[in-house]
């Protein structure tokens, strides 16, 4: 009884440990984007250490009681620490999600061609991963990992830029605080907020990306840019440009476009002092980042995305150029 109790305790371990390793074959799949596409994870690192040796330099050639204004007059004292904590915020996020959407689009374009052109979709076929897993890596990977990685990367970024800028004011004769931590806190948050409503937005184009990728060839940069091609097409044989419009609502920050003068009102908050008073309730104070979930295109594009993908792994099912 003990030894027929013991056998199929013995047989149950293999069992379990196989049902564990079966739960983790995303987090192997995510690993594997990181080990081919170094960039994914490389890139960010290089621009923050290159934005924070910017600031080094910057304030080794700037006086520690350096006066700044905006518009007409100087910013007041109480203003200034909102002010330079805003510019910081900005500007970093501004660079990193740049280079981050420049990866991200060569990431897409590259990673399903690749492992047909170098045969290692053999491999990865064997192994015991659907298509739907796979191709659902590469999309959570260019979606969630990557975007929430940059995020987190600018945020320290820019907490130790924002230590570089006011170390020289401490001890200055007429010190000014650069450092405003609600005013921080609030941009991190806005510009949380913003990442995932651009992330949502740009999903039809990772897809479609993705798809082209799966698809195509040879020239998957060249398929990738296709839809100029219809643009000049309908302007040259109908004169008329509703493709191009239509494209540049879509590639462009469309997700902020509520019949409101998004840009002006962005801007609006952060850098105006001239009425005075608390800069703490002036900043951002043009920016309602929730309203953007009110574009109905935003979850419109959510499900063309999802027809793109679906299309992306039959094609990768039956496609292996073998």
């Amino acid at each position: 009884m003990n030894e027929s109790a013991e056998v199929r305790a013995a047989a149950a371990a293999p069992q379990s440990a196989a049902r564990t390793a079966a739960t983790r074959p995303m987090l192997t799949l995510l690993r594997r984007e990181l080990w081919e596409h170094t960039a994914l994870w490389i890139a960010p690192l290089v621009v923050a250490a290159a934005l924070i040796v910017g600031a080094i330099f910057g304030r080794a050639y700037a006086p520690a009681a350096m006066p700044i204004s905006v518009g007409d007059g100087p910013v007041p004292p109480q203003g200034v620490g909102a002010m330079v904590t805003t510019a910081l915020v900005m500007s970093f996020g501004a660079v990193q999600y740049f280079v981050m959407s420049v990866v991200l689009w060569f990431y897409a374009t590259s990673c399903l061609y690749n492992e047909r052109r170098d045969r290692s979709i053999l491999f990865w076929k064997s192994m015991p991963v659907s298509d739907a897993k796979t191709v659902g890596s590469k999309m959570l990977m260019a979606l969630v990992a990557v975007p929430l990685y940059v995020y987190l990367v600018t945020l320290l970024t820019t907490l130790v830029a924002i230590g570089i800028v006011a170390l020289p004011r401490l001890s200055g004769p007429a010190s000014v605080s650069v450092w405003d931590g609600g005013v921080w806190v609030r941009g991190q948050a806005f510009a949380f907020v913003y990442l995932v409503q651009s992330v949502l937005w740009y999903a039809p184009l990772t897809a479609y990306l993705l798809l082209v990728s799966a698809w195509a060839r040879r020239n998957v940069q060249l398929w990738a840019l296709s839809p100029l091609i219809a643009i000049i097409v309908e302007r040259i044989a109908f004169g008329t440009h509703h493709l191009s419009t239509w494209l540049l609502y879509r590639l462009g920050p469309g997700w902020m476009s509520l019949g409101e003068q998004w840009f002006e009102r962005l801007f609006s908050g952060p850098f105006y002092y001239a009425s005075g008073g608390s800069s703490r309730g002036q900043i951002f104070a043009g920016m309602e980042p929730l309203r953007g979930f009110e574009n109905i295109d935003l979850w419109i594009g959510l499900a063309v995305a999802a027809a793109f993908l679906y299309a992306a792994v039959r094609v990768r099912r039956y496609r292996d150029d073998t």
